[in-house]
């Protein structure tokens, strides 16, 4: 790991006081099924509660016994929902905006069920480190030689944004973009990825979600929008991959929930950095929540090495 490693102990700290806070925000909205039109009403779970959603209109609609006190809408192709309507809607994060162009088509949605603990896939989607430890797969990583990384992090809505100080976008996959391309990665609360990927002519969005179902179940979405209309005939193909990527997350996820303390997490130097981050933010969300407080984003803007 490259970085500065002074504050080694005060971030170990940090991670413990920050892990108190378990769990996931109610006051927040998280994705719980596909929005079809004219598809009949369905069953979802959310927080350990089990919910009637109707996805066949403009907008969803909770039915049914136990939808009081639950909000729902329709964005992204998907289904959201959640819980807290006495809460300050300035202390509730939107909904993930990905930068969706006219043009831009979904090519892939595939879906993970999980049983983990929630702060440990959440943690997936900020480490850094994750990818080249977790994903082994030909078309995403290949090359097992380590290189010196460099992101720069900025505060956001509601969390950070992570962009390239160098060509860290380095899978085999990316080169079908071309080199002249330029990534950004949003981490925004509760616990939503973008990924934006931008060329000559070419442009695209990753969204990766984590949604508590039932406590110790989470479930894993990604969906992918594109420019390139030629992708939509392979969406299946697409989805069959999101879901073995995902299924790599799944294996090992489920090895951490029981073998890791994830309650007493130790996080060192520029490589943790996110996933100190990650806690601070969902602290400052809850106090916010608590107090009736705008949230207060404790990122500062920062510039992280590391060797992945």
């Amino acid at each position: 790991m490259i970085g500065d490693e002074a504050p080694l102990a005060a971030a170990a700290r940090a991670g413990r006081r920050r892990a108190s806070h378990r769990g996931a925000p109610e006051a927040a909205w998280y994705p719980v099924c596909r929005a079809v039109r004219n598809q009949a009403p369905r069953r979802v779970s959310l927080h350990g509660h089990a919910l009637t959603v109707d996805p066949s209109g403009p907008q969803a609609l909770l039915t049914g016994r136990g939808a009081e006190g639950w909000q729902a809408t329709t964005a992204l192709g998907m289904v959201w929902v959640r819980r807290g309507d006495a809460v300050d809607e300035a202390a509730v994060p939107p909904l993930p905006a990905p930068d969706l162009e006219p043009d831009m088509v979904q090519v892939c949605y595939s879906l993970v069920r999980v049983a983990t603990d929630y702060d440990q896939a959440v943690l997936g989607l900020v480490d850094p480190a994750h990818v080249p430890m977790v994903h082994n797969s030909w078309w995403w990583r290949s090359d097992p030689v380590r290189k010196v990384k460099t992101k720069q992090y900025t505060p956001s809505p509601f969390g950070f944004t992570a962009v390239s100080c160098d060509a860290f976008a380095s899978a085999p996959v990316y080169d079908l973009v071309g080199q002249d391309r330029s990534v950004s990665i949003e981490f925004r609360l509760p616990s939503a990825r973008v990924e934006t990927v931008r060329s000559k002519g070419f442009r695209l969005c990753n969204l990766t979600t984590v949604t508590p179902e039932v406590d110790g179940r989470i479930a894993l979405r990604n969906l992918i929008f594109c420019n390139q209309p030629l992708l939509v005939p392979a969406r299946p193909l697409l989805s069959w991959l999101g879901r073995r990527f995902l299924s790599q997350d799944a294996v090992i996820l489920e090895t951490l929930d029981s073998e890791a303390d994830t309650g007493r997490p130790l996080f060192a130097g520029s490589p943790d950095q996110p996933s100190l981050w990650y806690y601070a933010c969902k602290r400052a969300l809850l106090e916010a929540q608590g107090s009736g407080r705008a949230f207060d984003n404790p990122v500062e803007p920062s510039i992280l090495r590391w060797r992945t």
